[in-house]
């Protein structure tokens, strides 16, 4: 097997196992929901929503406080979608493919 072809496999068993390695750490999982409404709407949380912020949330009619916290965390998102897990994992699949077929047309033609 050439160099070419290992890289294409690798490749495939890497976007295979980076969304199940990402599973145990998915908040927001229900049963209820279907596989593609869970897909959009689950995702890995990059940090935790300040209790002030949640209150000011869960209260509508109040008067909500001057965000205080730096620039960098303003615009930080709070979760990474697992969408996004799912989508880098399909594509490095397909690269995969790519090239063990580009391997094995190199290797005919020649």
């Amino acid at each position: 097997m050439d160099k070419v072809k290992k890289k294409g496999l690798i490749l495939i068993v890497i976007g295979i196992c980076m969304p199940l390695l990402a599973l145990p750490f998915i908040t927001g999982f229900d049963k209820q929901k279907g596989i593609m409404k869970n897909v959009y709407e689950t995702g890995i949380p990059l940090r935790k929503a300040t209790t002030e912020k949640q209150e000011a949330i869960a209260r509508p009619g109040t008067e909500r406080t001057k965000d205080t916290g730096s620039l960098i965390e303003r615009f930080m998102p709070q979760m990474l979608p697992l969408r996004y897990i799912v989508a880098l994992g399909v594509f490095l699949i397909f690269l995969g493919i790519l090239r063990i077929d580009k391997a094995r047309n190199t290797t005919h033609s020649s």
